[in-house]
């Protein structure tokens, strides 16, 4: 400790003897005690502008934690208030779909009950979604199913509490169908794509691009007038005797989430 104080105490009075040299000959006349004063004022002043800009690094290194932190703390916000507008507006559209669904049923008067869609098939070849209900619920092989903007498919396999079905674009899929401004009848029949096929429906027939195709009622599977889908292509051939009809789904089966399912007693495969 002694050698510490000592060598401080050396490096002060060199400290005196450099700043007295560099003071110059305006300094020269002063008396003993005025060029102490001198001396120790400059000396005060450095050591006060080296504690006040020490002071100024620190409060500045202080201000930018404490801006720091406050905009961690804003983007925590941020980030919640954007996770509570998406599950906001996810209900938003949950209920909306909901609505209409629930619209389509008293309009109907036709018996049915809700249902959600929970798996899909993986594999391409089958077209085929898993409701959340099942024979609990009174659900059986072969009840049509829908949404609000028409036929979605058929109940093929039903468990307790689950039920497989089969969509209108299956290759195993076919429905009677019903041209709904001529009246036109054919076989609404899957292909296992986003479209299907109308069969059956003769050259002469009136068919063209728009018309809408809904449910004929023959066979007993599906109630009369529910939209199956609209015609996008229309092809006459020279060789054979029907129509080659192309139709686009009613409903939008890429984006299915809530279904209806018509409950039949008398439902068949």
């Amino acid at each position: 400790m002694t050698r510490l104080l000592r060598l401080i105490l050396v490096l002060v009075i060199v400290f005196l003897l450099l700043l007295v040299g560099s003071l110059g000959s305006r300094y020269t006349r002063l008396r003993p005690g005025g060029l102490v004063l001198e001396v120790v004022a400059v000396f005060q002043e450095v050591v006060t502008g080296s504690a006040e800009a020490v002071e100024s690094v620190w409060q500045g290194y202080f201000s930018l934690v404490r801006v720091a932190r406050e905009n961690e703390i804003l983007r925590r916000e941020r980030a919640r208030l954007q996770a509570r507008i998406g599950v906001l507006h996810e209900a938003e559209l949950e209920n909306g779909r909901l609505k209409r669904l629930l619209d389509f049923k008293e309009q109907s008067e036709l018996p049915v009950i809700g249902g959600r869609v929970v798996a899909w098939d993986p594999r391409s070849w089958f077209k085929t979604v898993i409701i959340d209900r099942g024979a609990a619920e009174g659900l059986k092989p072969g009840m049509p199913v829908v949404t609000h903007e028409g036929v979605v498919g058929r109940l093929i396999e039903v468990a307790p509490h689950y039920a497989k079905v089969m969509l209108l674009v299956d290759y195993n899929s076919a429905i009677d169908a019903l041209v709904q401004r001529s009246r036109v009848q054919g076989i609404l029949a899957g292909r296992s794509t986003s479209t299907c096929l109308l069969k059956y429906v003769l050259k002469s027939d009136d068919l063209k691009s728009g018309d809408l195709l809904i449910t004929s009622g023959q066979g007993g599977a599906f109630p009369k007038g529910l939209p199956l889908g609209y015609v996008i292509g229309v092809t006459r051939s020279p060789q054979g005797l029907f129509q080659d009809v192309t139709v686009a789904p009613a409903v939008n089966l890429d984006r299915l989430e809530e279904v209806l399912v018509i409950l039949h007693e008398d439902s068949l495969l």
